[in-house]
């Protein structure tokens, strides 16, 4: 297995998607809540036990403290990454490698915790979706 080394991005990419671990996902989602629903219908969102990914227009997102955001790489739009950082290595050929290994076309890829994610299952953020990921990272 090969570790992938970063680089900070300048300028940093203009969100897509914020990303939420620990107990920020639980107050990311109870401030979704309190939105009409209305104002998610652009959002949608992909979850594992851990970390929970809101992928929508920036300004449709939450500013919530603790949150982390992410966009896809101009010169591979089917890999998302932090909004800072990009890869030392060509993104293109990064996107190409996961996708070959994971099966999907768009791809999640965080620095930590260290994680690529496939964002194909994304789910339409709606009132029912909402409460089943409160009851999640209950």
């Amino acid at each position: 297995m090969h570790t992938l080394a970063w680089r900070e991005r300048e300028p940093s990419l203009p969100p897509a998607g914020l990303v939420a671990a620990g107990t920020v996902a639980p107050a990311l989602l109870a401030a979704l809540k309190r939105r009409d629903p209305a104002s998610l219908q652009d959002l949608s969102a992909v979850a594992t036990p851990a970390l929970l990914v809101l992928r929508g227009d920036a300004g449709q997102l939450p500013w919530i403290d603790g949150v982390r955001y992410c966009a896809p790489d101009p010169d591979a739009p089917g890999l998302w990454l932090p909004t800072w950082l990009a890869p030392t290595l060509p993104p293109d050929l990064v996107q190409a490698s996961l996708q070959r290994r994971a099966g999907h076309a768009s791809l999640l890829l965080w620095p930590g915790p260290a994680l690529v994610l496939g964002l194909d299952g994304a789910l339409p953020l709606t009132a029912q979706v909402l409460d089943w990921l409160a009851r999640e990272f209950d």
